[in-house]
Parts: C-alpha cells; sequence; structure tokens
C-alpha cells in the first residue's frame, strides 16, 4: 500500500469528512401561518430542500450515493468508504464482507504493518461491534455494557468478541503502545468473562470491581423507559402536577422522536406520548423545561440543528412546547415569536431582568466551514405570551462554536450571569450588569479555558454559598483517540487530550482553577453531564456521559463523589455507574419519592446504527438526611428558578449551612425543578433563609421544617406546606432485548 493511499484512509476515518455533493437549495427561512400545522410544514420543507449527503451522520443517503458511485467505477477507496457508511448505519456483517474482501485483494495488507494498520483496526471494531449488537441490543438486559461487565452482562453470543481479541493482539504485536487497542482488548476479554485473568499481562488495564453493597441498578428496561434510540435529551420533573417526577426524553436524527413516560407511582411509568399530542413531534439533542406562562404548568424546548454548520445540510428549528394543563402540548414557537433556523444544542431558561417571567438565552453554532454566522439569540419574555430576540441590544450576541450555556450569579448581587462554553476558541463570561445589558468579563475571570470545550454549569462546589464552574472538555483527540486517552487514564500515564476545568469563585468576580486539587483523572472528555447529591450529605456530585460518535471510543461514564467540597473522587465502578455507551442526556431526580436521587442517561451515539436503550440508576439509598422544597414565585418567575436557598443546620451541636440554587441543573439534560437538597447527619433544620429572583431580591425565613419531608413554598406566603411523600418502590419486569429499527 502506498503511503499515499495510507493517508487518504486515515484520512476517511476523520470523523470530520463529508462526500463532496452537488448542493441543495435551501430556502433561508419558511413563510410560516399562524397555526399548529406550520412548524411541521416548516421541518418538511427544510428536509425537502436540504443535501443530506453533506452530513456524515446521514449514513444511509451517504450509502446509496456512494453504492451508485461504485457501480460506475470499482475503486478501493470507495469500498472502504462503503464500509464506513455501512458500520455507521448499523450493517455491520456487510461492513465486514467488503473490508475483508479489501484486506485480502493484496497479499501486502493481510498482515498487520503501518501501511494495514488502519484496515485491521476497522475489522477489530467491526468484530467488537458484532458482540455488541448480537448482545447488548438484540439481548439487551440491565447489566449490559457497564464497566465491570458481570452477572448478565457476560455475553451469550461470543463470536464477535472472540474475533475481536484475535484481532486486538495482532495489532499490539506489532504496535505495542497502541492504548486505544489495548483498551479495546481489555474490554473484548471482559464481555466474555475472562477478565483480567486472561489478559497478557503486558496489556492488562486494571479497573475497579464493583461493590454490590451499595451500587446502583440500571433498571430502565424493567420498568419500561429505555428508549431505544439515538443520543438525545433529558427532563426528569412533574409535568402534570400529580406530586411524582415525569420523564421526557428525545432523540436527534432526521427520524428523532419525543417520548414522554408520565410516572404514575406504584402503577409504574407509562408511555403517554400520543395522549400528550408528542408522537408527531420531531427530536432533537438536548430538552430544556420552565413554565413561560406562570400559568403553573411546566413547558420546554426541543433544540435542533447541533452539528450543522450549514443550512444545506438540514438545519431545522426548535420546537417550543406549550403544556396546556390537560396532559397534551401544542407547539406553539411561530405564535410565540421564538422560530429561528440555527444550529444549536443548548439553552438557558432564565430571568434575565428578575420581572418574574422566565426568558431564554440559547447559544448557537458558528463553525469555520460555516458561510454565514449564527450569533446567540436572546428571547425576552414580553409577559403576554410572546418572546422577542433582544441579544444585540444586550451585548449577548456572541459568535463561537458554542456548545453548552448555564447561568449562574456570580457575584452574588441578584442578576443571573451567563457561561458559554466554545468548542473551538475562548469560552464566554458575560456578566449581567442589571441594566438590560451584559458586559463579557470572560479575560478578568479568567475562565475562557478549556479551549475545546463542552457541556458546563454552574455549582457550589465546596458549598461556600458562591457559584463555582465545571466545563468539560472535547478536543479533536478526544473524538479520534478518546479510548486511547481513557487506557492513559488508568494506567496513570500522561494523557495528551485537554483536561476539564474546575473554577472556584474567588468572590471577587473571578475565578481561580482549582483543577488539580479537585480531579485525580484528566481523560474526562463529555458531551452529557449533570449533577445532584446522590448520598444526600449535602455536596454536589456529578456524573459525566462520555464517548464520541467514533465506534472505537467505547469508555465507560464517570461518577465523581464530592469529598466534603475539597475534592472528587471517582465512584464509578465501585457504584455501579461505568455504562459504556455513549451518554448524552443526564438528569438526577427522587423518581420513587423515597428521598434518593436516581440517575436518568440518554445512552445512543451520532451516528444512525449507534442506538442502545437508556438507562435509569436507581440508588440503594444512604441513612443520610434530607428535605425536598417546591418553591412557586408570585412576583418571582412561578418556578423560582434562580432563587438562592440556605438551610442553617444542627450537626453535632455545630450550625452548618447548606446552600442550593433552583434550577435544572447541567447543560446537557435537565433535573426537576423542585429542590432536592441533602441534609447529611444534621439532626434538625433550625432555619431556611430564601432570596427570590424579584426586582427587590427579597427574603424569606422559614424555621419549624422537618427533615426528610416535602414542602411548597409560595413566595409572600409565612408559612410552608407539607406535602404527602408518596413513596413508593418501582413496578418491575422482565426486561427483553431490542431489535435494530432503522
Amino acid at each position: 500500500m502506498s503511503t499515499k493511499f495510507t493517508l487518504l484512509v486515515i484520512i476517511t476515518l476523520s470523523l470530520l469528512i463529508f462526500i463532496q455533493c452537488k448542493e441543495g437549495n435551501v430556502r433561508d427561512k419558511p413563510s410560516l401561518e399562524q397555526q399548529d400545522g406550520g412548524m411541521a410544514d416548516s421541518i418538511s420543507n427544510i428536509l425537502a430542500k436540504s443535501n443530506l449527503g453533506l452530513s456524515i451522520y446521514e449514513n444511509t443517503t451517504r450509502s446509496n450515493m456512494i453504492k451508485q458511485q461504485l457501480n460506475q467505477k470499482d475503486d478501493m477507496m470507495m469500498r472502504f468508504n462503503y464500509a464506513k457508511e455501512l458500520l455507521n448505519m448499523g450493517k455491520t456483517e456487510d461492513a465486514i464482507s467488503i473490508i475483508s474482501s479489501i484486506i485480502n485483494m493484496r497479499d501486502q495488507l493481510k498482515n498487520v504493518t503501518a501501511d494495514s494498520k488502519v484496515l485491521h483496526e476497522f475489522l477489530a471494531i467491526c468484530y467488537l461491534r458484532i458482540g455488541e449488537q448480537e448482545n447488548c441490543q438484540h439481548n439487551h438486559n440491565d447489566d449490559s455494557c457497564i464497566i465491570p461487565i458481570q452477572e448478565k452482562g457476560i455475553h451469550i453470543k461470543e463470536m464477535g468478541s472472540q474475533k475481536a481479541i484475535e484481532k486486538y493482539l495482532e495489532l499490539l504485536h506489532v504496535f505495542p503502545d497502541d492504548y486505544q487497542s489495548r483498551w479495546l482488548l481489555n474490554l473484548a476479554y471482559m464481555t466474555l468473562d475472562k477478565y483480567p485473568a486472561d489478559v497478557p499481562k503486558k496489556f492488562l488495564i486494571p479497573i475497579e470491581e464493583k461493590n454490590t453493597s451499595n451500587a446502583f441498578q440500571n433498571i430502565a428496561s424493567q420498568t419500561g423507559i429505555d428508549m431505544f434510540d439515538l443520543s438525545g435529551g433529558v427532563i426528569t420533573d412533574d409535568f402534570n402536577n400529580d406530586g411524582f417526577i415525569d420523564i421526557m426524553t428525545s432523540s436527534w436524527g432526521l427520524n428523532g422522536k419525543i417520548k414522554f413516560y408520565a410516572n404514575r407511582g406504584a402503577q409504574g411509568f407509562v408511555d403517554e406520548t400520543q395522549i400528550a399530542g408528542l408522537d408527531k413531534i420531531k427530536g432533537g439533542l438536548n430538552l430544556k423545561q420552565a413554565d413561560v406562562d406562570n400559568d403553573g404548568d411546566l413547558d420546554f424546548i426541543v433544540l435542533r440543528g447541533g452539528w450543522r454548520p450549514l443550512r444545506e445540510w438540514g438545519v431545522l428549528p426548535n420546537s417550543l412546547m406549550i403544556n396546556r394543563g390537560d396532559g397534551k402540548f401544542d407547539d406553539k414557537t411561530v405564535q410565540r415569536g421564538m422560530y429561528s433556523v440555527n444550529p444549536t444544542q443548548s439553552a438557558e431558561w432564565f430571568d434575565f431582568n428578575n420581572d418574574g417571567w422566565i426568558d431564554l438565552f440559547i447559544a448557537n453554532e458558528t463553525t469555520a466551514s460555516s458561510t454565514e454566522k449564527f450569533p446567540c439569540e436572546l428571547f425576552l419574555n414580553n409577559k403576554s405570551g410572546g418572546f422577542t430576540n433582544i441579544a444585540s441590544k444586550a451585548n449577548a450576541a456572541v459568535v463561537g462554536y458554542f456548545k453548552g450555556i448555564n447561568s449562574g450569579d456570580i457575584n452574588n448581587d441578584g442578576h443571573k450571569d451567563i457561561f458559554i462554553s466554545n468548542l473551538k476558541g475562548q469560552n464566554v463570561l458575560l456578566q449581567n450588569k442589571g441594566d438590560g445589558t451584559f458586559q463579557n468579563i470572560t479575560q478578568s475571570a479568567g475562565v475562557g479555558m478549556p479551549f475545546a470545550a463542552f457541556p458546563c454549569w454552574f455549582f457550589d462546589a465546596n458549598n461556600d454559598g458562591w457559584d463555582d464552574l465545571y466545563v468539560a472538555s472535547y478536543d479533536e483527540i478526544a473524538f479520534l483517540d478518546q479510548s486511547g486517552q481513557f487506557a492513559r487514564d488508568m494506567i496513570e500515564e500522561s494523557v495528551t487530550s485537554e483536561a476539564p476545568r474546575i473554577f472556584i469563585n474567588n468572590q471577587n468576580n473571578g475565578f481561580t482553577d482549582n483543577t488539580k486539587s479537585y480531579l485525580e483523572y484528566t481523560a474526562l472528555s463529555t458531551m452529557g453531564s449533570n449533577y445532584g447529591d446522590v448520598d444526600n450529605d449535602g455536596f454536589l456530585d456529578f456524573y459525566l456521559g462520555t464517548g464520541a460518535p467514533d465506534y472505537r471510543s467505547v469508555v465507560p461514564n464517570r461518577f465523581f463523589r464530592n469529598k466534603n467540597g475539597n475534592s472528587f473522587e471517582d465512584k464509578t465502578f465501585e457504584f455501579g455507574l461505568g455504562h459504556i455507551q455513549k451518554g448524552h442526556g443526564i438528569a438526577f431526580a427522587d423518581l420513587n419519592n423515597d428521598g434518593h436521587q436516581d440517575i436518568y442517561a440518554v445512552m445512543g451515539g451520532a451516528f444512525e446504527g449507534d442506538i442502545f436503550p437508556n438507562a435509569l440508576f436507581e440508588n440503594p439509598g444512604t441513612d443520610n438526611n434530607w428535605i425536598k422544597l417546591k418553591l412557586i414565585g408570585t412576583q418571582s418567575n412561578r418556578s423560582a428558578i434562580g432563587a438562592k436557598l440556605e438551610l442553617v443546620c444542627d450537626i453535632d451541636g455545630n450550625e452548618r449551612s447548606i446552600f442550593y440554587t433552583i434550577n435544572s441543573g447541567g447543560s446537557f439534560g435537565a433535573n426537576s425543578l423542585e429542590a432536592h437538597i441533602g441534609l447529611g447527619k444534621a439532626s434538625s433544620i433550625k432555619k431556611l433563609l430564601v432570596r427570590w429572583p424579584n426586582k427587590q431580591f427579597s427574603t424569606s425565613e422559614f424555621e419549624s421544617l422537618k427533615m426528610n419531608s416535602t414542602y411548597r413554598i409560595k413566595e409572600g406566603n409565612t408559612e410552608a406546606e407539607e406535602l404527602e411523600l408518596n413513596t413508593f418502590q418501582f413496578s418491575k419486569k422482565e426486561a427483553t432485548g431490542h431489535k435494530h429499527h432503522h
């Protein structure tokens, strides 16, 4: 194989390639009538005029194009591209057949060399994928694909992993420092219950054992809420005001959909997607909820267009879904003035001007290849159900390859600030001046890095009452070598991908980078993530959804427990949370009202064939105390998003303050807006202080609150109303497998 051909093959493996096609004609903005059918018509019109073959994620379209070209001219490079698209579609056996034929075309390709390595790597991952499909998809159970793989997660059909082991041993014999192949070898042995005993010692990567006494258990399939699809978003919140937290999920892609699982307590979760009028609504990569019209019912937005830098790729508008209060939702995007066609996957609900009506900031994506700029949007709520984009007027129409967005109050002045992560360049911190404008203080605040950033969130990492900041990284190394970076981290070798950042608030409009003292690991490239307090100790933990579109990026999601506000310790494997599917939307919520937060994770990938059931990790619980608070704004926005809480507790005769802010958590996945606050070993609650997000920044104080109870607190009232707990056990049934449906 020539050096030129080798380079071309390597380029085809890059996630950034696309087949050059004749550009389609895309109408910039369809003319819509003010009616419910407008959005569906708009999306149909956009797709009809889009050149879908430009997108590396439209694998069926691309494979058909290549097949037509192959009928005219049989070219080796084209056949390799065809095999790649078949793998991405989920037609792995066909991909194996084609790549094997390429290898057998020439004797010099049959052995692993520097020139043929990329072909053999491709064949190896195809075999590993066969194992996944035959066992983890078709014969799925709730132990599938969770590291360390044990018990029911062990593969019954062994051919795929066995052949993968043979191929990875061949690769490592020639390239012993190939960390990516090294991890995938360990994984293949694990699926056959031959780890660690049969792994050659020089290639062994040690993984901590699961502690069955305090491990979480994935019960998604047993509870019927394991949406089987691609990556997407999730909201865990009470959409029907019955006291139980429901689950709303989405998947992206042109065939993506929304699922609404109503929580019916002891009767279990019920798929009410069609009843809610959501069965015809196209999905998206992210979802975020808020009560936009202050009527007491949670609405939500579907975010679309991420990873599509050109309109010709089929950039779709977002959808604002309004809760009618009768179990149904209506798409009111056009009527409420929020229609726009921009590539995005991230937005934040917050009350920009503290007028008691929730506003929306959308972080749009402008890439280097974009032929036009897509500035961010700030939709101001006009109090009558509509919104107006005031981004330019507010100095908020910033431009970048923005991926994550979150709001916080960095100086505790009552005005909500905005942080936006940038995948290609400096991040942006916009300080709310309180006069209707923002000021960019990124440089002075010291939060410009990481250079390739993705999810982000404000949270009080050290529980001192000041918002700190977590910013995940996702550089090009992570896109192409995430397994190799994970392997390096596990064996304590130098990682070359960019590290995430933990910025601690210095209480002076700036932050200090304390990443090294807070995190032991650095190979934590992340797409989906969120935070909560799973052990109710009063310190916030977080869960990271890892992985990349590349099928070789088969690394576990990671869970970090907060150690008294001083650092975070990796409890991924001990807690049984190391799911190796991609992971995107993550949400923490007490779904059965037992006082312990469970974790819901959307597990699908990006390519058409990378579908997988979502996971629900049931919290085994601790003996720490807790309290749940449902705030109702009157002068503030109805859900009191942005309210600051301080619980003063008695612990061993000493006072301890525990702080909490009402919001939905991180930038990918949405927690319930009901505050769930761990109290640790507190013996009593001395008082609760609430600073409301209104123009007066008024405060309320409550006493005589009981621990391990739930309260409703209405702004202006002097007493908190205790609510019935309605605790129940999850209704479970035997899990069944899933068949590919694309």
